[in-house]
């Protein structure tokens, strides 16, 4: 728990700027360790705030990774089942109605057994009660000694759709526990980098202003039209804009691949900017590649290999799009 304090110069400011961001989080904590790593090994009070940072931090990007993957599992379960249900509501109700139709008149009482409200049962109200009007169709065909083979086929659709729909109420129920264990490993990562920055503070007491070396400050500024709930509401896991000064590069989605997913990358401008995939932070480039400015492109990340590198070679700023996409 984030004690909250009474003076604006002891609160916690690493938790205020991320609330309701967790990737301004993800972003600003990686820069920060980042930073912190490279000055490490050259003086021990820094490898100790280092040592201090990483448990909390590695904590948290596992359970950020966690949610990425399974938010993007949720996406397809649920695009695959609202797929099965057009098709519910379209093809196969039409068919279902004509086959019954070749056995019974519409005007017959034995017709309106099956289908008392014509076609719209399927077609209208709540997910699981067009299951529920499959199910009770199929098991009313299955009865009638003609039209038992229907019934058959019915039924299994309506198994088809009842399992898709546990699935998917079953990862969303997943994913409410995610964002509320995502939000306890913010706030103790907040508490952490509070501690740190305090610990920067009174190394570099006579010189504060190198303290600011250690942070890309901007992700503490917030926009003077971004509201909490807008910050929020562009709280996308997949998608990172990364700005490259010239000469520069950064690591990017570290934590967040294992291999084998795909990523789309979209230069919105500047000059052209290298990319290549690493094992590891300490690993060296194989392949590079070139992203053309306005270019946009797919990749698969190649297996065992946890980051992308974006390198800007040019005398200009560079900004380039990373998206993870669906598997």
């Amino acid at each position: 728990m984030v004690e909250t304090t009474g003076w604006i110069k002891t609160e916690n400011f690493v938790y205020t700027t991320t609330k309701e961001n967790k990737k301004k989080m993800y972003l600003l904590a990686k820069d920060h360790v980042h930073k912190l790593t490279e000055k490490a090994s050259s003086d021990p009070v820094i490898q100790d705030i280092l040592n201090f940072i990483l448990p909390a931090y590695e904590d948290f990007l596992l359970q950020y990774r966690k949610n990425t993957v399974e938010r993007r599992d949720y996406q397809q379960k649920t695009a695959t089942f609202k797929s099965l249900i057009a098709q519910l509501s379209g093809v196969e109700i039409r068919r279902w109605d004509v086959e019954i139709q070749m056995t019974y008149d519409i005007v017959t009482n034995d017709y309106r057994l099956f289908l008392p409200y014509g076609r719209e049962p399927f077609q209208k109200g709540t997910y699981d009660m067009r299951i529920e009007a499959v199910m009770t169709l199929g098991d009313l065909l299955s009865a009638d000694p003609q039209l038992q083979g229907l019934g058959a086929r019915v039924l299994a659709f309506g198994q088809q759709l009842d399992d898709l729909r546990g699935q998917q109420q079953g990862v969303e129920g997943n994913n409410d526990d995610n964002v509320d264990d995502l939000e306890a490993k913010r706030e103790e990562l907040a508490i952490i980098l509070y501690g740190a920055f305090a610990r920067l503070l009174a190394h570099y007491y006579r010189t504060p202003k190198r303290v600011d070396n250690f942070y890309e400050l901007k992700y503490f500024r917030r926009s003077r039209n971004s509201s909490p709930e807008q910050e929020e509401e562009n709280d996308n896991f997949s998608n990172f804009e990364v700005a490259l000064s010239p000469g520069s590069s950064q690591q990017q989605l570290e934590g967040l691949l294992i291999g084998g997913e795909r990523l789309r990358l979209q230069h919105i401008s500047g000059e052209p900017v290298l990319y290549y995939f690493l094992v590891n932070s300490s690993d060296s480039p194989g392949q590079q590649y070139e992203l053309q400015p306005n270019q946009s492109v797919e990749v698969i990340v190649p297996l065992g290999h946890r980051l992308i590198v974006l390198e800007n070679p040019s005398r200009q700023d560079s900004l380039v799009e990373i998206e993870l996409l669906p598997s």
